[in-house]
């Protein structure tokens, strides 16, 4: 796009995302400023200096997920850390409009924290508001974009009416098909032939510090009569070549099943070229940079594209719909589909996809009439995201898993499979391959320091913990447990408050909590949701425990650890808290909240819920 043609100085939008939606939202922001003529630049924000690079831009929108306990996302770390330094100047960037929004969980104490605090550190320097923060709330009814689309909207009004477009220029529609600035095209006419056997079993994606070990075991854990399966997966780390902490994770690149991608590439009518070579092309200097790995899976096809690089059981964003109404010459697909780019029907398009959990190969199947160009794919497939798992053994390997040589890495996995109003049942696209692993099979994966458990050489560390933790929220309590038994000893005293549904049904590690409470290492409450006519939950235990919790909280100084679901769980854990604080210590409620405020800003109230 000629420079005579843009709108305004260059926008340069940065993002900071844990599990990929403030990625997506920043997409989302540069498509739409590019359909209005700006001059966008996106990225990631540890890949900028601010020092060379932020006052070189008049706009800046800066987009960011909170994980941990309030902390900004690994991919903004570094670009944090420098931003952060004390010597820039106050006025450093007083000619810097900006703006942020941030997605968050409502049900954390620090909803939000890290936009706000980039947010703030950009007024501190100077910097002026272009539009308010906005701040995306997962308990919203319409999920993050129930508050993005109306922040995205104001932004874009403000930005258009502060740089008009010249000439009688008019916005580019909606649907308009942007350049592509990454494709991929055929590079043979011949099938390949693969070097493996297997190209979902065999293949794996080569991640930053990724390492391929091996399947021990995989052992549903649960009975069989219960809903749901939840497996204790077993992976072999030979010798001492890996190292963890309590609290730490590991993320896993899932793989789509092969009977989902002949689906698609049937949908698409790709099936006769579908292990022909591909070649994918980069641009040098793009508005917006791909999100797919630096080295692709080899050899690269559509097939092993779609398995390892594509994910096309996703839930489509309204983007997707403002790209595929461009591949369709169907006049009553291509109307409903630009229904759905139109913010007026927010509501419908959440319906539509998020509600009933629709896949984007479902959408496709649906409007069949849809042919995605090859060179179009990576554009309108979102990549294939990690997902993260708390590891639940020690790295002492004194856990009692399975006997095996070297120390074992485990994790607990809930499967994912449900039933919504559509007809097909819905499976998560990694729990579902997780639980197909067999024993022996490669496994890929990346360790990532985590923040729930504060380092073993810290005050806080050596404290009496209480442990709050329903279903597989133990993962993580477990590797801590071990780890502080097995440096500390009786030394460090340790509570567990456990939920699940039933003693006999998902009473995680049941016999380990056993052997500990006899050995006196480990005081522990249940509450067995079903086992009674009454619901009980781990909020009741806290009220039940109320002495015993306020001597270890209060009195002995207690780091609170809050792990499982969001929702309903966090908000009644610390509302029951409060309770305690309030009948022990004869508080007014309002003295109570401010203690538990106290607690997470010393370290002692420590959230991780998902």
């Amino acid at each position: 796009m000629a420079s005579s043609l843009l709108a305004g100085p260059p926008v340069l939008i940065l993002y900071a995302s844990e599990s990929g939606t403030a990625a997506d939202l920043a997409r989302e922001v540069t498509h739409t400023l590019l359909r209005r003529r700006f001059n966008v630049k996106c990225i990631e924000a540890n890949q900028l200096d601010p020092f060379t690079s932020l006052p070189i831009y008049k706009t800046i929108i800066f987009l960011a997920s909170t994980t941990g306990q309030g902390e900004i996302p690994m991919n903004g770390k570094d670009f944090w850390r420098k931003f952060l330094v004390k010597r820039i100047p106050r006025d450093w960037l007083k000619d810097v409009e900006f703006t942020t929004f941030g997605c968050g969980d409502s049900t954390y104490l620090k909803y939000n924290a890290a936009a706000r605090k980039v947010h703030s550190r950009f007024l501190q320097l100077g910097a002026t508001q272009l539009v308010a923060r906005g701040e995306g709330d997962e308990q919203h009814s319409e999920g993050i974009d129930g508050l993005f689309f109306p922040w995205l909207e104001l932004l874009v009004r403000t930005l258009s009416e502060k740089y008009p477009l010249t000439d009688g220029l008019e916005p580019l529609p909606a649907d308009h098909l942007l350049d592509p600035e990454h494709f991929l095209s055929l590079t043979g006419h011949r099938q390949i032939a693969y070097p493996v056997r297997d190209v979902m079993r065999d293949l794996h994606v080569q991640r930053p510090a990724s390492r391929t070990f091996h399947v021990f075991r995989n052992e549903r854990i649960t009975a069989v009569s219960h809903w749901q399966d939840v497996r204790h997966i077993t992976i072999s780390i030979p010798g001492s070549s890996a190292r963890w902490a309590p609290g730490d994770t590991v993320t896993l690149l899932p793989k789509n099943f092969p009977e989902d991608v002949e689906e698609f590439l049937d949908c698409q009518g790709f099936t006769d070229i579908a292990d022909h070579p591909l070649g994918f092309v980069r641009s040098s200097h793009p508005a917006i940079e791909s999100p797919l790995p630096g080295r692709l899976i080899q050899p690269l096809t559509l097939r092993t594209l779609l398995i390892h690089h594509l994910d096309i059981n996703a839930i489509p964003r309204r983007a997707f719909f403002s790209m595929i109404a461009n591949f369709t010459d169907n006049p009553t697909h291509k109307e409903r589909i630009l229904e759905f780019t139109n913010p007026e029907y927010l509501n419908e398009l959440y319906d539509y996809t998020t509600r009933p959990r629709r896949s984007i190969l479902e959408v496709l199947q649906e409007f069949s009439s849809v042919k995605i160009p090859i060179n179009r794919l990576t554009d309108v497939i979102p990549a294939m995201r990690p997902r993260a798992f708390s590891v639940a053994s020690s790295n002492t390997g004194h856990s009692p898993g399975p006997a095996a040589e070297g120390i074992n890495l485990e994790i607990l996995v809930a499967i994912v499979k449900y039933r919504t109003i559509i007809k097909k049942t819905r499976q998560g696209v990694c729990t579902r391959w997780l639980a197909s692993l067999k024993e022996g099979d490669p496994i890929s994966v990346v360790f990532q320091h985590g923040t729930l458990v504060p380092h073993s050489s810290t005050e806080l560390y050596n404290k009496p913990a209480v442990m709050i933790a329903p279903g597989t929220g133990v993962a993580p309590m477990r590797a801590l447990l071990w780890e502080r038994i097995f440096n500390k000893g009786h030394y460090l005293k340790n509570t567990l408050i456990f939920g699940c549904r039933g003693k006999d049904t998902d009473f995680f590690f049941r016999e380990e909590w056993a052997q500990l409470v006899r050995k006196d290492f480990l005081r522990l409450n249940t509450a067995f949701s079903r086992d009674q006519p009454a619901k009980r939950y781990v909020q009741h235990v806290i009220l039940e425990q109320a002495g015993h919790l306020w001597e270890r909280i209060f009195k002995q100084g207690a780091v609170v650890y809050v792990c499982g679901s969001s929702g309903n769980m966090p908000i009644a854990v610390r509302e029951a808290l409060v309770k305690v604080f309030q009948e022990k210590g004869e508080w007014e409620k309002e003295v109570a909240v401010a203690y538990l405020v106290h607690m997470e800003k010393e370290g002692r109230f420590r959230q991780e819920t998902w």
